[in-house]
């Protein structure tokens, strides 16, 4: 141990240390150009997407959360996010399937198992999670979002595109 103090110093030298390292090494991702990974969708994982009389009648409320999702963003964001599903859900008349989505999101997101393409903000390689957006990432997830023909309607495409910007907006 002491050896070590004569190498490296004090507890407190090396923590400047790592720090030093640990900035270094998230400015050299985040001038990184960013690049995604292709947005995909499975609907309501695992889980009905609508009632017997309508099989999807909440379908565009899993859509949008893959969406969502697939960008990624903070903490904060994420958990707007799975409230944003809840409340679409609610929103077709499945009040109850509603909070047991919004439970199985929130459960599933503290799972010890991790399916990186199930993973809040999957689009992108080797990024910290949960840290807000930049404006050359949003800029690039509203830049493929314009140029994927995709079962993603043009108002959910036209609602994402807002959300991103006003999160820049709120900064």
């Amino acid at each position: 141990m002491d050896g070590l103090k004569e190498k490296f110093g004090d507890n407190t030298h090396m923590k400047k240390i790592i720090l030093l390292l640990t900035i270094f090494s998230f400015n050299t991702w985040a001038m990184s150009d960013p690049t995604l990974k292709p947005f995909a969708t499975d609907y309501c994982t695992l889980y009905v997407e609508g009632t017997r009389e309508q099989p999807n009648l909440w379908r565009h409320c899993c859509v949008e959360h893959d969406l969502y999702f697939w960008a990624g963003g903070s903490l904060d964001d994420k958990k707007a996010t799975d409230l944003r599903l809840k409340e679409c859900v609610k929103k077709t008349g499945a009040s109850v399937q509603a909070v047991l989505i919004y439970t199985a999101v929130v459960i599933g997101g503290h799972s010890p198992v991790h399916i990186k393409a199930k993973q809040w903000g999957n689009t992108w390689e080797n990024r910290p999670r949960y840290l807000t957006l930049t404006e050359s990432e949003t800029s690039a997830a509203i830049k493929y979002l314009d140029t994927q023909d995709s079962d993603i309607s043009s108002e959910l495409k036209q609602d994402f595109k807002e959300q991103l910007n006003s999160r820049l907006d709120s900064k």
